[in-house]
């Protein structure tokens, strides 16, 4: 299918006549600016999807319908920044901090008398808003519209990731199986949201949509050097990304490129390749975030061991009080305590956003509320654990590789945080999903699959009870 298809021709008009009906509704952006912007954002993910060979209809109803709901969503957000609070789109009310950090800090980049300037480690998405700025002038508009772009992209990379590795391993299409890894993608309403937010994820989500096409492609051996050249451009592309966002993350596409080669020459030659860009980037972090090589590995080691950490990154909610009691004083355990609590950890990152309280953050944004519906994450979640368990060992070898990358770096956060902080996973989302997407090729048949949908049924069932007892009986 091709976007001249004449359904999808109405539909993308229906797409411009509800941003247009948003914007009247929810005053707070810009109504022409911000309806252009939007508008030019589809034309260039409808552009870039139209050159992929992975595209089809299913892939095309998919990126139109989250770009609709990006749009909607910033739109209301805006309005709540804005009107809503008795602002400007310059000068906004940012609930939360992360979001007002990064604002406020890009104002003091760009000289103005508002502007707070933020620790080093913090800073690159600050440069990265006023460069923006540079361009579009001040307004909380522009980042958000940049977020809903690469998000997009994002499911759109996802795609081509799966694409990829599973081209021809399954009795499914390559079309097919690209479509339901952005279908997946799309349908993870707390990594969406993300695209909604003035805040770091949606970059970094993207950073590993193109580490996670472009190493893939490497170890599947490109045939042609004008294609490696691309490829390892896309590879370093990411990894800037990284550096200026979460330089700490640089360790992950490190550890991608140990796991994915193999004891071949040119498979070593580009996992060199990578590790250097890595070290690179970090250069380049170091040079223009205004923080040294050493500072920089000082900060990285305090954070894996947990110093210079405060509280702030546990649930201090009243409702989480029995849970905060259980993992007291987990910032200072030994590691190996803390590896005794990493089931227990995984469980509570894998759980939140939990599916209730829908209301509790929205004067973060009104987005907040769709972040909740957690549903589609458990539906995703549990294929993937499904593919550990049943399904790994007959898979394609590249995707058990990524996978296995996946999962490692899934629990880092867990590890670090008692599962606390689970927007961290979001950028291994990507890489994540194809197993998922694997599993429903190859296994929705098969009788282990119907019997482990309902064992994982009654003990999500289970843990999520349990969870909402806990936070009951937190409160007094």
């Amino acid at each position: 299918m091709t976007i001249n298809d004449r359904a999808f021709a109405y539909a993308q008009v229906g797409y411009v006549l509800v941003v247009l009906l948003a914007l009247i509704l929810m005053p707070g952006a810009h109504v022409i600016t911000t309806l252009i912007a939007m508008v030019g954002v589809w034309f260039v993910v409808s552009g870039v999807y139209q050159a992929a060979p992975w595209r089809n209809r299913e892939g095309w109803w998919t990126l139109l319908i989250a770009a609709t709901i990006l749009a909607v969503g910033i739109i209301a957000n805006v309005h709540c920044f804005t009107v809503k609070a008795g602002a400007t789109t310059e000068l906004p009310l940012l609930n939360n901090p992360d979001s007002y950090r990064f604002h406020y800090n890009a104002l003091y980049t760009m000289g103005y008398p508002e502007g707070i300037f933020v620790d080093a480690k913090n800073h690159g998405y600050g440069l990265i808003i006023s460069t923006l700025w540079h361009i579009t002038g001040v307004t909380i508009v522009a980042p958000l519209v940049l977020n809903m772009l690469v998000t997009l992209l994002s499911v759109l990379l996802c795609g081509g990731i799966a694409w990829r590795m599973l081209r021809g391993e399954t009795s499914k299409s390559g079309r097919w199986i690209a479509s339901c890894a952005m279908i997946m993608s799309a349908s993870v309403c707390y990594s969406l949201n993300s695209g909604t937010l003035l805040l770091k994820e949606a970059l970094l989500i993207f950073a590993f949509s193109l580490i996670g096409f472009s190493i893939t492609s490497l170890v599947k051996m490109p045939t042609s050097r004008r294609r490696y050249v691309k490829m390892i451009l896309m590879f370093a592309s990411g990894t800037v990304i990284l550096s200026f966002l979460r330089f700490n993350f640089l360790i992950m596409p490190i550890v991608g490129a140990l796991i994915l080669m193999k004891w071949q020459r040119k498979h070593l030659i580009m996992s060199s390749i990578m590790i250097l860009i890595c070290v690179l980037a970090w250069g380049i972090t170091a040079n223009i975030g205004y923080q040294s090589q050493s500072e920089m590995a000082n900060v990285s080691v305090m954070l894996v061991k947990g110093e210079g950490i405060d509280n702030s990154f546990f649930l201090d909610d009243p409702h989480h009080t029995i849970y905060n009691g259980i993992v007291d004083g987990y910032l200072g355990y030994p590691w190996w305590k803390r590896l005794l609590y990493l089931p227990m950890s995984a469980a509570v990152q894998y759980l939140i956003p939990l599916p209730w309280g829908f209301g509790d953050d929205i004067h973060y944004g009104y987005t907040l509320a769709y972040a909740h519906i957690s549903w589609p994450w458990y539906l995703v979640g549990g294929l993937i654990l499904y593919y550990f368990i049943s399904a790994m060992r007959r898979s394609p070898d590249i995707l058990r590789r990524v996978t296995v990358w996946g999962a490692l770096m899934w629990l880092v956060p867990a590890y670090m945080f008692a599962g606390t902080v689970s927007r961290y996973t979001l950028p291994l989302l990507p890489i994540l999903i194809p197993s998922a997407v694997y599993v429903v090729a190859t296994w929705r048949q098969h009788t282990s699959m119907r019997r482990w949908m309902w064992v994982y049924g009654i003990l999500l069932a289970i843990a999520l009870v349990v969870a909402y007892f806990v936070q009951q009986g937190g409160v007094e």
